[in-house]
């Protein structure tokens, strides 16, 4: 599958890498190695991203190889490129406003993709459901091409698939992910270093941002939906600078009787981003996918073009019906045999 991005590699001389907006652990650590991989070949690549670097992954990015579109020094003519390698992307929205630009382009654009919803919208698309996340995808190309995965390049690998695979816990978790990690780790990884920088490094505003989040709790369906909401005020009242959702939905998940978890961030007026996660039985790509956003089974989002009240109102109403039509047998939960 990796015979035509092996071409472009070996024939062309320069590259654009991008990934997705509200960027995590698999995105930016896919776009780092592929970009450290790509240099090692004495090939120039730049990433660019149509949103800032999280605070939380600059520690990852010593060189400030993570570059935002819209910075005054960021002026990219993508024609100049041979391909744009769209990383952990399942569909020309979730680039906000380099996708216009990057459609617009004669450049080769390169999808390489984890997620189900992916109907393949590149010009050369290797998405494989089964991975564990784009990381993984990354980790195999470098392999197929027989190259050496430096420590440089082995770091941001792990940190994409320990991240998506909710640090080995979640469903997506396989023994194709497990070797790629130990050859990681063979290659000088600190696993133990990369979640103190992810997990162990919060501020006491963390605390009281959770606080305001769990005291909004609402559950539906005899408890088996559970959703919350953060507005900006919320936001900014306690002081948090980024905020790390996947903390708030893993506390929910872990009550017992919950199947899915929903969870609201307040971006604008007209703007809410929506993150659902859940359990044994319920698809929430299918709930992503009916307000224009994707993802996986158990673990999607969508970014909604409408005030967070209004959005909590519409999302939870279709939540309610898929409840309905799914038969969810979450107390007895799964089995380990």
């Amino acid at each position: 599958m990796w015979e035509r991005i092996v071409d472009i590699i070996n024939e062309g001389k320069k590259f654009i890498i991008t990934t997705h907006l509200f960027s995590e652990g698999d995105a930016i650590g896919s776009e780092l190695a592929l970009k450290r991989f790509l240099c090692g070949l004495n090939k120039e690549a730049v990433i660019v991203n149509n949103e800032a670097l999280p605070a939380v992954y600059r520690c990852f990015d010593p060189d400030k190889d993570v570059k935002f579109l819209k910075n005054r020094d960021v002026n990219i003519n993508l024609n100049d490129y041979d391909a744009i390698f769209i990383v952990d992307v399942a569909d020309w929205s979730q680039l906000g406003d380099f996708a216009d630009m990057i459609k617009a382009s004669r450049i080769t654009k390169i999808c390489i993709d984890h997620h189900p919803t992916n109907s393949g919208f590149a010009d050369i698309n290797v998405i494989v459901k089964d991975a564990s996340s784009a990381g993984e995808l990354i980790y195999d190309l470098i392999t197929y091409m027989n190259e050496e995965i430096t420590l440089e390049v082995a770091t941001p690998l792990y940190l994409a698939i320990a991240t998506d695979t909710g640090w080995f816990k979640f469903s997506n978790t396989s023994a194709t992910a497990f070797k790629a990690c130990s050859a990681l780790i063979k290659a000088g990884v600190k696993s133990e270093i990369i979640y103190e920088k992810l997990y162990q490094n919060k501020h006491l505003s963390y605390l009281k941002l959770l606080n305001l989040a769990l005291g909004n709790l609402r559950s539906e369906c005899d408890g088996r939906l559970v959703w919350t909401k953060m507005t900006k005020e919320m936001i900014k009242s306690s002081g948090v600078k980024f905020v790390d959702t996947d903390v708030i939905i893993d506390l929910i998940r872990a009550v017992n009787e919950v199947e899915v978890v929903v969870l609201f961030r307040e971006l604008g007026e007209r703007k809410t981003k929506v993150s659902f996660r859940s359990k044994h039985t319920i698809d929430v790509s299918k709930l992503a996918s009916d307000f224009g956003g994707g993802g996986h089974v158990r673990a999607a989002g969508a970014s909604l073009n409408e005030p967070i009240d209004i959005a909590i109102g519409d999302v939870i109403s279709a939540a309610n019906e898929l409840m309905e039509e799914t038969t969810a047998c979450v107390s007895s939960g799964s089995s380990l045999t």
